[in-house]
């Protein structure tokens, strides 16, 4: 007679499966970003399968067009902002810091960005998102304006506003032009939310 197996055992040979595929998800990212960095986000999907080491069959099953592999890449931004800002917490200058690193990720993912942009805003997914990042923004910015580093009407909702500053600059650029106009956009963000950065050590 046959042995049930018990929960443990259950438990113990799923995990693996499900690590696996946690795994799978993440080299799937990693390897989208770096080819849609090099090739651009029209790039073959067999290109990102291939440099993950995976089948296609794997992909479709984590991501299943280009669009929901752009959502996950998407995704882990956010969740990579709401880390920078949770430990940036009570930090006065922790607004001038997450908005430096929003200016740099938006560099260095340009391709990315321009993807989003072109996005149907009105989408109940692209809303979710915007809220999302507005709402990472929220205690930097109450930190801010409570230590005078930054102008005392600033508010969350206006990093969006930065943020498409920046984006702009850097739509359909040339990667040798953006570094320079990413400065320079840089600049009128300092300017304009009057943003006062911690002194240099």
């Amino acid at each position: 007679m046959s042995r049930k197996p018990s929960a443990e055992s259950s438990s113990s040979a799923s995990t693996p499966r499900r690590s696996d595929a946690v795994q799978n998800r993440d080299r799937l990212l990693d390897a989208a970003e770096a080819v849609f960095l090099q090739e651009g986000v029209q790039a073959p999907l067999d290109a990102v399968a291939q440099r993950a080491g995976v089948g296609r069959a794997t992909l479709f099953r984590h991501f299943a067009d280009r669009h929901a592999l752009i959502a996950g890449l998407l995704e882990r931004t956010l969740a990579t902002i709401e880390g920078e800002a949770a430990r940036g917490a009570g930090d006065p200058y922790a607004l001038a810091r997450l908005l430096r690193f929003l200016a740099q990720h938006l560099l260095a993912r340009a391709p990315l960005t321009e993807y989003w942009q072109a996005c149907d805003h009105d989408s109940a997914e692209f809303q979710a998102a915007l809220a999302r990042f507005v709402a990472a923004f929220e205690g930097p910015v109450a930190a801010a304006v409570a230590a005078g580093t930054c102008r005392a009407d600033f508010q969350a909702a206006d990093v969006v506003l930065l943020a498409s500053l920046l984006g702009g600059a850097l739509y359909a650029r040339a990667p040798g032009q953006r570094s320079q106009l990413a400065a320079r956009a840089w600049q009128l963000m300092v300017q304009a939310a009057q943003l006062r950065e911690p002194a240099a050590p």
